[in-house]
């Protein structure tokens, strides 16, 4: 749930459907006795349900929420057993429960990037990416008529992790190259890129030969970005493609990082709002710090054994909480010790409350 539709429909609700239930959501109004229940879907319902849930006030000095903290964006490839980028089922289960186990709960790179990130007072956020678009990363096969994500995959390991621990979250962004042969198995490549974004799932863009953008020419670099921004949005009529992660986390030379930002491929223009490198390019802080960089993201490898790894980071955070995102729960406030004021990028704050304790 975004924290300004959460807003937006409780004021709605407030001031316009006065003697409503809870359970309610705002439509456009239709000229016959159609209830609110009966002209939503059940899963609408059930999300406006936990939507209008009243705001738990905590103790901030017990839970001591710090919303401008790090927030991890982990880089995944394939479920294999070819370290360091890729893991296997086994390994990729095992970072899953140790994130669940340890106070983490996913989001989706929108709400990542709009500072929407509603989880629970205590939890911290962390983002799940995922490049290339190989199949063992997710890739469909037919059971019973129907086409579902094929075991084993990351896709379908997340599913089912999600099912046993549905307060988790199932969000992950998928990035892909060119050409149709992303997640290669049943289907054909529209339906595999629907099947993602119909499941809540997203796809960015990952440039379409995996060059190292440095080299290229400003050229170049806008028909790389270019095509794939095109062959998604051909696959997915208004999709918006606005996320890019840099092959060998490398970007454009300085004078052409503007293409990154936006340009045009045969008359098609493109607009993108963050760029994810690879390792610590920069601080992890939240997108709403004074010092975050859209374009210079930082990611963490999803592996173990070495500095600045996934295992190592999460160790990291055990012992340094004091710097990472800590939720204080209330999708209204962005929320920091008083002391971090001046971290907060005050500009970006829009409707949202900076609360300080």
């Amino acid at each position: 749930m975004k924290k300004k539709i959460i807003s937006s429909i409780i004021i709605i609700l407030a001031f316009t459907l006065m003697g409503c239930s809870k359970e309610q959501q705002e439509i456009t109004p239709k000229e016959n006795d159609t209830t609110f229940e009966e002209a939503l879907p059940e899963e609408e319902n059930i999300q406006q349900e936990e939507a209008s849930q009243p705001v738990v006030e905590i103790n901030y000095e017990e839970v001591m929420p710090y919303e401008a903290g790090h927030i991890m964006v982990v880089m995944y490839h394939g479920i294999e057993d070819r370290p360091p980028y890729h893991r296997t089922e086994a390994d990729f289960i095992k970072d899953l429960n140790f994130m669940y186990d340890h106070g983490y709960r996913l989001i989706s790179m929108e709400d990542y990037k709009n500072s929407n990130i509603s989880i629970p007072a205590g939890f911290t956020p962390i983002v799940l990416t995922f490049d290339d678009g190989l199949s063992s990363t997710f890739s469909l096969e037919e059971v019973g008529g129907n086409l579902v994500p094929k075991k084993g995959t990351a896709i379908y390991l997340i599913e089912e992790f999600s099912k046993a621990h549905p307060d988790f979250g199932k969000e992950a962004i998928l990035f892909i190259n060119g050409g149709k042969g992303a997640f290669e198995g049943a289907g054909t490549y529209e339906e595999r890129l629907k099947w993602l974004v119909d499941n809540g799932y997203q796809i960015g863009n990952h440039t379409n030969t995996h060059p190292k953008l440095s080299q290229l020419t400003g050229e170049q670099v806008q028909e790389e970005i270019g095509k794939v921004d095109t062959l998604i949005k051909s696959a997915l009529p208004g999709y918006v493609v606005d996320t890019i992660t840099y092959p060998h986390g490398i970007r454009p030379e300085d004078a052409y990082r503007q293409f990154v930002v936006n340009g045009t491929y045969e008359g098609n223009p493109y607009q993108y709002s963050l760029g994810f490198r690879e390792g610590p390019s920069g601080p992890m802080v939240a997108p709403i710090h004074i010092d975050f960089d859209p374009y210079n993201c930082p990611r963490v490898r999803g592996s173990e054994g070495e500095e600045g790894d996934l295992e190592w980071w999460l160790n990291y955070y055990e012992n340094h909480k004091d710097v990472k995102y800590i939720s204080d729960g209330n999708p209204n406030r962005i929320a920091v010790p008083s002391e971090s004021k001046d971290k907060v990028n005050v500009e970006k704050l829009n409707d949202y409350e900076l609360y300080l304790y």
